[in-house]
């Protein structure tokens, strides 16, 4: 059946109607046959049970838009089947009929999730109309669905903005891989956003609406992080006074992306490459196994193939986790990146603190990028935040910004400013004069008065050093 289904939305007239498939269930034969031949001729597709067991056997084998069951059966109930149902397909309709000495029953059973119920005996027009109003309502959740995938895709891909050729490969790879079940092992220094790229990874595919759960590795001491993983059952350790699910569990049908997973020990390598295997694993202190459906994404800082050489890390996990390996390029090899993210963090932080910054002068751009960012672009989001708080408004200049950014040029002018607006008119020799004495002083002092170092330092000849010192008067400060 999955095959005509498929052959039908994918080969078939892209004029003609999308029709919908349908689980009838129902003992009583006469009634059952009178609705397959009404909703067949309604264009629906219909596939009929007699019973629970056909009913599972039927879902096993197919996917179906709705399912409509009585609620008393020969070998089970209605009831029973919905909860089966809904596990298997969420986005299943399920409509319940009923005598009406089971109303309160079929009540009980849309608390439950059932979308609708109707009391034997029904107009079959009733019926129909009850199918075509789930279908709408099922359309609808539908285009919800996808319009929040795309929200929440190009929210991750604006995190990882960028101009660079390195960044824009990623974000195209990224959007490839979206419905993949490929692990992914996404690797850079720290701080140049793994997290926000394997956001990106989960948002742009079909387990967009289901749990993207992170976890630290590094971050959780070993004899927790197990726990943390994998769940454990009451009793299992002490302090275990209840029954905790750990992150696969939480994540099922969706991602669970493991930080800084070079820093796992041993023994939790060899658990979770079963995991990866097998798609299974035992909470700490139970033998009962629990089957999880779950994307992977690790990412790390480390060199793995460093680490297994070292004996740190297992090898057969690495090649399990680097079925897509990610690169993720340092900030400083992005060029003028760092300053389109520096203006995109102002204006989240504008916007935040309800501060308003106007932008970077022409001076302070440069220094964004020719800055080496050590600490990526975690380390530029923090300072934009910290200029945010501090400045409250107008444009940023050399002095919001710390000494270590700047070279030494830009130091010795962040420690020499005027303010014109202060000023009716300047003595333009009496200031460049006092910049320069400024400057030959911090340069001595930097080489503790040592003037042939001094003199090399600001690439000056060192006798017009001197004599620019005995002129100037200028001597050691006594501090």
């Amino acid at each position: 059946m999955l095959g005509a289904r498929e052959a039908e939305a994918n080969g078939g007239d892209c004029n003609v109607k999308q029709t919908a498939y349908m689980l009838l269930v129902d003992d009583e034969e006469d009634l059952r046959m009178t609705l397959q031949e009404t909703l067949e001729d309604a264009s629906y597709h219909v596939t009929t049970a007699a019973n629970a067991m056909r009913a599972r056997e039927a879902m096993s084998q197919g996917k179906y838009d709705v399912a409509v069951l009585d609620i008393r059966l020969p070998d089970g109930s209605g009831i029973d089947l919905l909860q089966e149902f809904q596990a298997a397909d969420p986005d299943m309709g399920i409509i319940l009929m009923t005598g009406f000495s089971e109303v309160n029953t079929a009540v009980e059973a849309v608390r439950l999730g059932a979308d609708d119920f109707l009391k034997k005996p029904f107009d079959l027009g009733e019926l129909l109309l009850r199918i075509e109003e789930l279908m709408k309502k099922r359309k609808l959740k539908q285009e919800h669905s996808t319009l929040k995938k795309k929200v929440a895709a190009d929210s991750s891909a604006e995190l990882l903005m960028g101009q660079c050729a390195s960044i824009c490969k990623i974000r195209e790879t990224a959007k490839l891989l979206g419905d993949s079940d490929s692990t992914v092992l996404i690797t850079g220094e720290s701080g140049t956003g793994k997290e926000v790229l394997a956001n990106l990874l989960h948002a742009s595919g079909n387990r967009a609406g289901k749990p993207f759960v992170s976890i630290n590795c590094g971050a959780i001491p070993e004899e927790l992080l197990e726990s943390e993983l994998f769940g454990h059952v009451k009793g299992a350790f002490t302090g275990a006074v209840r029954a905790r699910p750990g992150r696969f569990e939480v994540a099922n049908g969706g991602t669970i992306f493991l930080d800084e997973i070079g820093d796992m020990s041993a023994k939790l390598q060899v658990k979770l490459l079963r995991v990866l295997q097998e798609r299974c694993f035992e909470p700490v202190g139970s033998h009962q196994s629990i089957q999880v459906d779950v994307r992977v994404v690790a990412a790390t800082h480390r060199d793995l193939e460093e680490e297994i050489n070292e004996g740190r890390f297992r090898e057969d996990l690495f090649y399990r986790l680097n079925v897509i390996p990610l690169q993720l390029p340092a900030l400083r090899e992005r060029g003028e990146d760092s300053l389109l993210l520096a203006e995109h963090f102002m204006a989240l932080f504008n916007t935040k603190k309800k501060t308003s910054i106007r932008g970077f002068d022409d001076v302070s751009k440069q220094a964004f990028v020719h800055y080496q960012w050590p600490g990526n672009v975690r380390e530029l989001q923090n300072l934009i935040e910290r200029i945010a708080t501090l400045k409250r408004e107008g444009e940023v200049t050399l002095d919001d910004l710390p000494s270590r950014m700047l070279n030494e040029g830009q130091r010795a002018m962040q420690g020499f400013r005027i303010d014109i607006e202060e000023h009716d008119n300047l003595d333009f020799k009496g200031i460049v004069d006092e910049f320069e004495s400024h400057l030959i002083l911090s340069a001595l002092k930097r080489c503790d008065w040592n003037k042939n170092q001094a003199a090399k330092f600001l690439s000056m000849n060192r006798t017009t050093l001197v004599e620019k010192i005995k002129k100037k008067g200028l001597v050691a400060s006594v501090e």
